[in-house]
């Protein structure tokens, strides 16, 4: 059992420095400067992909939808809402939905461990993904 959460250790630690690295040399967007900016961080990034979405307009228009889901529910203080919300954001990601590509989606999920503060989302998931990228398996 130590051996899983020493992986799930590195692993975070090992994701969130490439996340780093990936801004710096010219990810998506900087890091948002304090953490009520997080939001408007995922929904800028998530509007540049959409600029930049070409012939297959309107894809991204259920994950706008979704973060503005988020932000209702973040204004109301309802944080188990804002939870759900930006778990079922994620979920679509991972399923690459709407035709989202898996560059994409894996750009903008990696984000969204960067900046959405941890009690609105899993963090496990980025972490079992992370794992899963890397070494080809579960960490469960």
């Amino acid at each position: 059992m130590w051996v899983i959460e020493d992986i799930r250790w590195t692993a975070a630690v090992l994701l969130a420095l490439t996340g780093v690295g990936v801004i710096a040399l010219g990810g998506p967007l900087p890091a948002p400067s304090t953490e009520n900016d997080w939001l408007d961080a995922m929904m800028q990034a998530v509007l540049a992909e959409q600029a930049n979405e070409g012939p297959f307009w309107g894809m991204f228009a259920p994950y706008v939808a979704q973060l503005t889901w988020v932000r209702a529910h973040l204004i109301e203080g309802d944080d188990e809402a804002v939870y759900q919300a930006m778990n079922r954001f994620m979920g679509m990601l991972e399923a690459r939905e709407f035709g989202v590509s898996p560059e994409v989606a894996d750009r903008l999920f990696d984000y969204c461990y960067l900046v959405t503060p941890a009690k609105y989302h899993d963090v496990s998931r980025h972490i079992d993904k992370f794992i899963e990228d890397q070494y080809g398996g579960s960490a469960g």
